[in-house]
């Protein structure tokens, strides 16, 4: 009699039958769609639909409140983002290596993560009616953030084999050399990671600013590249909407990739 064999399928087919659904959920709803995006910013209107090259981009570059929104997304990266990760990093320390007490509070941080931004928004706005200032927006986005890299840090700080803490002693390394020779080259590819996952965050605050001032113009502190798109969506400027989104697009893969290559040289 013949035995039947039966064919097994490689490790790299199985890995690709796996994120094929996957892939071509990201093809059909995120990269089609880009691409549409793309046309629509070289047009000049979706009707007549003649190409005028990068004339939107320029028209866009100039555009005064693109370039407030701009520098408001880009003062938001800049101010915020460090304060998130350095108290995220104390606490995680804290969290980590403290009194045990104080580690029994580490689902608190879990919180802002679980709690509806329209509640948080309306706390806030009792808050802080009387401060005519951008602060707001910054403790907002700041309270809301540290939670996520509190648990990442914390997990990579807990993660570390105390075994490698005690062979360092028995070599007669100090607590400095310690920390610097194993944690921070352990703990840095989660730094860098929660970095730019922080950086990708600023980028979508727009609905806790929506709802903290309630209205689609806010004051020109807090207009964000978010805003801008939104304003142009609802007056159905789809040019200067599908232009300004792919040079966001452009900007948060340029921070990704630079952060990416940091990463590389730096952790290894």
């Amino acid at each position: 009699m013949k035995v039947k064999r039966k064919k097994h399928l490689s490790w790299n087919v199985k890995c690709i039958l796996c994120l094929a659904p996957s892939l071509l959920g990201t093809l059909a709803f995120f990269a089609a769609p880009f691409i549409r995006v793309v046309y629509y910013s070289l047009i000049d209107n979706q009707f007549r639909r003649n190409f005028v090259g990068f004339d939107n981009y320029m028209d866009t570059l100039t555009n005064k409140y693109f370039l407030l929104a701009l520098k408001n997304s880009l003062l938001l990266i800049v101010i915020c983002v460090p304060i998130v990760i350095i108290l995220a990093l104390i606490i995680s320390l804290v969290l980590s290596y403290g009194i045990k007490w104080i580690r029994k509070t580490r689902a608190a941080f879990v919180l802002p993560l679980v709690i509806p931004t329209a509640s948080i928004a309306l706390i806030w706005h009792s808050v802080f009616a009387s401060f005519d200032s951008v602060i707001p927006v910054y403790l907002l986005f700041i309270w809301k953030n540290t939670g996520i890299c509190i648990v990442l840090l914390t997990a990579a700080f807990t993660a570390v084999d105390p075994a490698l803490f005690e062979a360092a002693r028995l070599d007669g390394a100090g607590t400095f050399t310690l920390h610097k020779k194993i944690t921070v080259p352990i703990v840095m590819p989660t730094v860098f990671f929660v970095s730019l996952l922080t950086i990708v965050n600023s980028f979508k605050i727009f609905k806790e600013i929506y709802l903290y001032y309630g209205t689609n113009y806010p004051p020109d502190h807090s207009y964000t590249l978010q805003y801008y798109m939104n304003n142009n969506f609802l007056k159905l400027d789809y040019q200067s909407l599908a232009t300004s989104a792919v040079l966001t697009s452009l900007l948060i893969f340029g921070i990704v990739m630079g952060g990416m290559a940091l990463q590389k040289r730096y952790c290894q």
